[in-house]
């Protein structure tokens, strides 16, 4: 909320303008966001297990905690 004072406005010596309300554009979002499942048994968050992010050559995979590889 604000308040604008215009001085010598037209004929008028000054107008006011109060209870302005200034509304921003909401910017839209766009997203790809899907489940995180284990690429071997499918099991993840939903079915009590951890899931952990690894890559392999130039592949991302994830893993669950059963069978995440060893180093």
């Amino acid at each position: 909320m604000s308040q604008i004072l215009i001085p010598e406005f037209g004929k008028t010596k000054s107008l006011l303008f109060q209870d302005l309300y200034f509304v921003a554009k909401k910017a839209p979002v766009k997203s790809t966001v899907k489940e995180v499942t284990c690429n071997i048994c499918q099991k993840g968050l939903e079915d009590g297990v951890s899931v952990t992010a690894k890559r392999i050559g130039v592949n991302l995979r994830l893993f669950c905690q059963y069978h995440l590889p060893e180093e």
